[in-house]
């Protein structure tokens, strides 16, 4: 939630706390804040996040025959989403305080 100036509360949506970011060019915005976020380079967060992309590719596929042999890959996606998940889990929270600090939104979960 974000207090405007007339004092009610409104949802605000990531874009929107991006772009009022300040100092922040739709350059970096883009293409270098988010992998700041994660303590990462570009080429580090690109790398990260096309394996999390072809691990998904090969687990829709898994997903897909499973949907027409119920006998195979029978926890293979779950498994797999749960430990990505895991993964993913501390670099989502960091990115995510990261920028609620950066818009200068409290956030009573933080």
């Amino acid at each position: 939630m974000y207090l405007e100036e007339t004092g009610k509360a409104a949802a605000m949506s990531q874009t929107t706390i991006d772009r009022r970011r300040s100092g922040s060019t739709p350059f970096d915005r883009l293409f270098r804040d988010h992998p700041r976020e994660v303590d990462e380079t570009y080429l580090q967060h690109m790398a990260a996040s096309a394996g999390f992309g072809f691990k998904l590719l090969g687990l829709a596929g898994a997903a897909f025959v499973h949907a027409i042999v119920p006998g195979v890959h029978k926890a293979t996606v779950s498994t797999a989403i749960r430990s990505m998940a895991k993964d993913m889990g501390g670099r989502a929270e960091e990115a995510r305080e990261t920028r609620m600090r950066d818009a200068g939104v409290w956030d009573v979960g933080l």
